[in-house]
């Protein structure tokens, strides 16, 4: 959407007659008037804002939006809807120039459930992870098809090839204590290029507060990137319950867990998935900042990147 004179809008803005234009927006989507719509913003962060539209009959819709500099999530989650890609969350209209996504209501998220995954949850939470990331990894194959479409819409570039170059700006910039790293980060992207696995979308925050309970779909695809598919696991498998679900993800993969090959392409896809979760940081820092309660976000994981 854009003004008379053909800028974008900038986001909080409001109209003439003082509704916010991406409510205003939504409210066109539906059919209805913006006043019509609920309350105002639920969730307000530095990097997104979500609104719950409530719709006739009960239902319900959530419009999210998020600044310049991160509108590829609206692009990322349209082209994956619209190509009819498996697992892909529905989306009801979205609007990347602006960052605007408007999707149905899901329902409550694995995490709300079952639990958090800590202590007796975790027990909960196994079986449902187990088949989240089979889906997950069936997405990721279909997905495969799309990346020259996902990397002109601005989703990063975080392929192996590109890794290298990347973690030594961000060590530079960012932790240079940690330089000692950066031949290891080398030789793992080199084994991830060369491991037959072919680079596809790549959540990069994928919990079970992120993925819906009725459905397994996982949503909330703001820090996603066009990587290799295993660095997921950074974030996905953290816990001892999660392990069962690892296997069944790699089985998707056509590869046995307990190959040596496996384990060391594995092992890189983990280190190299700190790297792209210091990339995710640093790309917000860039948008909007880093809010002071969050330290260094960006050092932080890439000091994680020599765990595994």
């Amino acid at each position: 959407m854009e003004t008379r004179n053909g800028e974008p809008r900038e986001a909080g803005r409001h109209s003439a007659a003082g509704i916010d234009p991406a409510v205003e927006w939504a409210a066109g989507v539906l059919g209805l008037r913006p006043e019509a719509l609920g309350i105002g913003w639920e969730r307000e962060r530095e990097w997104s804002r979500v609104r719950r539209l409530d719709r006739p009959g009960g239902r319900r819709a959530w419009l999210k939006q998020v600044p310049a500099g991160l509108h590829a999530e609206a692009a990322l989650t349209s082209i994956l809807a619209r190509a009819g890609v498996p697992g892909a969350l529905p989306v009801l209209a979205a609007e990347p120039s602006e960052g605007w996504l408007l999707l149905p209501d899901g329902g409550p998220t694995l995490s709300e459930a079952l639990g958090d995954g800590e202590a007796d949850s975790g027990a909960a939470l196994a079986g449902p992870w187990e088949e989240t990331l089979r889906g997950y990894a069936r997405l990721q194959r279909a997905a495969e098809a799309h990346v020259d479409e996902l990397l002109a819409a601005g989703v990063p570039d975080l392929r192996p090839e590109a890794l290298p170059e990347l973690a030594e700006r961000l060590v530079f910039e960012d932790a240079p204590e940690l330089a000692h790293l950066l031949p290891l980060w080398e030789a793992d992207a080199a084994c991830l290029a060369a491991s037959g696995i072919r680079p596809s979308v790549q959540h990069e925050d994928l919990h079970p507060g992120n993925v819906f309970a009725s459905s397994l779909t996982a949503f909330d695809w703001g820090d996603a990137s066009v990587s290799h598919p295993w660095q997921s696991l950074t974030v996905a498998v953290q816990e001892p319950w999660e392990l069962a679900a690892q296997e069944v993800y790699l089985r998707e993969w056509g590869r046995d867990p307990g190959d040596p090959r496996t384990a060391a392409e594995l092992a890189a896809a983990r280190r190299l998935g700190c790297v792209g979760r210091a990339a995710s940081w640093a790309r917000v820092r860039d948008a909007v900042g880093v809010p002071p309660r969050f330290g260094n976000p960006v050092a932080g994981w890439l000091a994680r990147g020599e765990d595994w």
